[in-house]
């Protein structure tokens, strides 16, 4: 009975340890979460039907398991906004390492069909066509290729110009890469960033991925990709979306740090929504400024991932200030849950006469202003 009793706290402290230790040494969590999400609650059940004398252990495990569920699933749909969505971004991993022509045809009219305004595309192979011919297909005027060779990379296509295009990571010898996009929106006269990643796998059941030099070299990648991200991130002060496959789930710090810039458009989905590969795990995200007026996943027959698309309405000439933390700048324009602006100098959204009103924090500040962000992650578990 002792044995199982530390078993439980044991694992109770595998999961909290996964929000807090590096990105890139979080394979042992990652897989802790995994037993957690999907045998969690069995467990701790079994338990509290078996030893009522440490019932508040077990309850509380439960308890937390039952909360948790919610960043895999969708257990709290929002009320629908009847608002127009005039931006559709979607994301999904082809997932090509082996595709025939036939395949190819089938995921291409399924793209077709569905076309979103901005689709993001990892794990591209081109099989016999070329970008052009392949984009053409696609039915996009726009396209911005991250060519990993052999035919394969990432892809960003848009109905919108694109006015910049930069590669900033590419894993020599795969498809994993880091893209940086500039798009214009002529029906609003905004000009939008995109940030598409395709973060490193660790191929769980395949080849040597239980190997210690497998995790290592798999972190180190990570840890590089998260440093490019998150400066990226920082550096926006402008309308930012983040797609891709992380490879992440959300219990992941990653996902924490995402989340006080952006909106998880996980959020806007219909009730039950969940997992996005093999209907197992949420691994796949877009990320945006604006919070999603809704979000819809779908799958197409043999494939590994589920087609993401998240739908937003942006006002015409619109003003705009970030979700995020930093320099101790403060908003009262935004009412959302950890709203705030992150500004180094002048904040773009104060300019003209908006009426609002900035609060700068003194640095003897900062304690009770973290205080505050962890009362808020309490908050946003919670509800």
């Amino acid at each position: 009975m002792l044995l199982w009793r530390m078993g439980g706290i044991f694992l109770l402290g595998l999961w909290g340890l996964s929000w807090v230790i590096p990105p890139w040494g979080w394979s042992l969590p990652f897989l802790t979460a995994i037993f957690w999400t999907y045998g969690g609650g069995w467990f701790f059940g079994w338990r509290l039907l078996r030893d009522r004398a440490f019932a508040w252990l077990w309850i509380s495990a439960l308890i937390l398991w039952i909360g948790s569920l919610r960043y895999i699933w969708q257990l709290m749909p929002p009320a629908s906004l009847e608002k127009k969505a005039d931006l559709r971004i979607a994301s999904f991993n082809m997932d090509a390492a082996h595709y025939k022509r036939p395949q190819i045809e089938r995921l291409v009219d399924s793209l077709r069909r569905w076309h979103p305004h901005i689709l993001c595309l990892q794990e591209v192979y081109l099989g016999d066509y070329t970008v052009e011919a392949f984009v053409k297909r696609l039915g996009y005027p726009h396209y911005a290729f991250l060519d990993a060779k052999l035919q394969m990379g990432m892809l960003v296509v848009s109905d919108f110009p694109i006015l910049k295009a930069h590669a900033h990571l590419l894993q020599p010898g795969t498809t994993n890469g880091f893209q940086e996009i500039q798009i214009s929106l002529p029906s609003t006269g905004q000009v939008i960033n995109i940030l598409h990643v395709h973060f490193p796998s660790y191929r769980l059941g395949q080849g040597r991925f239980w190997q210690w030099e497998w995790f290592h070299r798999v972190w180190q990648e990570h840890a590089r990709f998260y440093a490019q991200l998150k400066q990226r991130v920082e550096a926006h002060r402008d309308y930012l979306w983040v797609c891709g496959d992380f490879n992440m789930l959300p219990f992941h710090p990653m996902y924490r740090f995402l989340q006080a810039w952006l909106y998880d458009s996980h959020r806007a989905a219909r009730w039950g929504v969940g997992p996005t590969w093999r209907g197992l795990l949420r691994i796949d995200y877009i990320w945006g400024s604006l919070p999603a007026l809704s979000q819809e996943l779908r799958w197409i027959p043999k494939q590994a991932h589920a087609y993401v698309e998240a739908a937003y309405s942006i006002e015409k000439n619109s003003t705009f200030a970030k979700r995020g933390v930093s320099s101790g700048v403060e908003s009262a324009c935004f009412t959302r849950r950890r709203s705030v602006v992150r500004i180094h100098h002048a904040p773009l959204a104060a300019s003209g006469d908006t009426g609002c009103k900035w609060k700068y924090w003194p640095a003897s500040a900062l304690p009770a202003r973290r205080l505050s962000r962890a009362l808020s992650t309490c908050w946003d578990f919670c509800s």
